[in-house]
């Protein structure tokens, strides 16, 4: 008795190779460069951000002292990376991917707007507290995702406002308002 062999012809994707990035839009400012702009960015804002905390005090060290040392390290580190890759041929930053980016960006906007409230003007947005603004935020940068699906992003969402209301206010003791417009606090 012979038995014949069946050969089984699978069709996969053809694979093309990576199309090489355009050059950059300045012939100075690349990839690694824009890179160390934004850590001196960063720096000079923490810098100025802790501006107001007290660098000593009479029992010591202020509360200033750690974030001015860190924004000072971010700002020598952007140097650092800008020197370098001084010699180097700058490589593109490439295509910016706006649209996953923004859900992102207007998540953590929303949470810091709406968990302890925020007044524009005359334009007043109430506090809303973690109930509100973790699911939300979480909500909406969940919407960056290829592969998302509603459901499991709610689910997902939920999940994470019980843990870290667990954690934030009840495990750590964080005056968080978790749901002021519901029980209080």
């Amino acid at each position: 008795m012979t038995q014949g062999s069946e050969t089984i012809q699978v069709d996969l994707p053809a694979h093309e190779p990576a199309q090489p990035l355009p050059p950059p839009s300045s012939p100075w400012l690349g990839r690694e460069r824009l890179a160390g702009l934004s850590l001196i960015g960063l720096g000079l804002f923490a810098l100025y951000a802790s501006a107001d905390l007290p660098f000593a005090s009479e029992s010591g060290v202020g509360s200033g002292l750690l974030p001015r040392a860190l924004a000072l390290i971010l700002i020598a580190l952007g140097f650092v990376q800008i020197a370098v890759t001084w010699s180097d041929k700058p490589e593109s930053t490439g295509r910016w991917p706006v649209r996953d980016m923004l859900p992102v960006l207007i998540g953590v906007f929303l949470f810091a707007i709406t968990i302890r409230g925020y007044q524009f003007g005359t334009f007043e947005i109430p506090a809303l507290g973690m109930a509100v603004a973790t699911p939300l935020a979480t909500f909406l940068s969940g919407l960056a995702a290829k592969d998302m699906r509603i459901g499991e992003l709610i689910v997902f969402s939920v999940i994470l406002t019980v843990v870290c209301i667990g954690l934030f206010r009840y495990a750590l003791g964080l005056s968080l308002p978790v749901a002021p417009w519901l029980i209080g606090y």
